[in-house]
């Protein structure tokens, strides 16, 4: 199983050796997909982890008793369907076809498609799509 989780440290979790953690005592695989971590200070880490379900949950359980913020997530990128006046901008931005237009002419956003280049964030004109981190 893969999941898609984003952390976020407070200044007490910083410095703390969480991923040999869950590489060792939860038998997790994973990818760092996006980070910015500063010690001491805070941070959030964007992690594509790998193993099976009962290890993910258990490993999210380890996380969360250490203060860690654990939010599990599709993509980074979000639309605010209040902020969003279905212009349409974004579609011509996202190459993967992530965004795109109803027969409503209203904005569908395909999380499983996006792949995170974040084009959709600079061309909405309204700053109604944000990325999370």
């Amino acid at each position: 199983m893969t999941k898609k989780i984003l952390l976020s440290f407070p200044q007490s979790a910083t410095g703390k050796p969480m991923a040999m953690e869950l590489i060792k005592t939860y038998n997790l695989d994973f990818n760092i997909l996006k980070a910015s971590i500063d010690d001491n200070v805070k941070g959030t880490l964007l992690l594509e982890i790998m193993g099976e379900e009962t290890d993910i949950n258990a490993g999210i359980v380890f996380l969360r008793q250490n203060q860690i913020g654990v939010m599990e997530i599709q993509s980074v990128v979000e639309v605010n369907k209040e902020d969003c006046v279905d212009c349409g901008a974004c579609t011509a931005a996202c190459m993967v076809n992530a965004l795109e237009m109803d027969e409503n002419w209203e904005l569908i956003h395909h999380q499983d498609k996006c792949l995170e280049c974040m084009h959709c964030v600079k061309a909405c004109p309204t700053r109604a799509i944000h990325a999370l981190i």
